[in-house]
């Protein structure tokens, strides 16, 4: 069982090395809709645990 642990945390690794510089060119403006969507999931995520502290209290 430990060694099945370990292949999948080297498999893992394997796949996050590969993967960690983009390979595709990106325009400015895919890159501005990207980080437009960015910051619209934080502000989302921002509404849902404010909603949730006002639910608490």
């Amino acid at each position: 069982m430990l060694t099945t642990i370990t292949q999948f945390r080297q498999k893992i690794r394997e796949i996050n090395q590969r993967y960690s510089q983009p390979h595709i060119e990106m325009s400015t403006g895919v890159r501005i809709s990207l980080i437009a969507l960015r910051i619209y999931l934080l502000f989302l995520v921002g509404l849902m645990i404010y909603k949730f502290v006002t639910l608490l209290n």
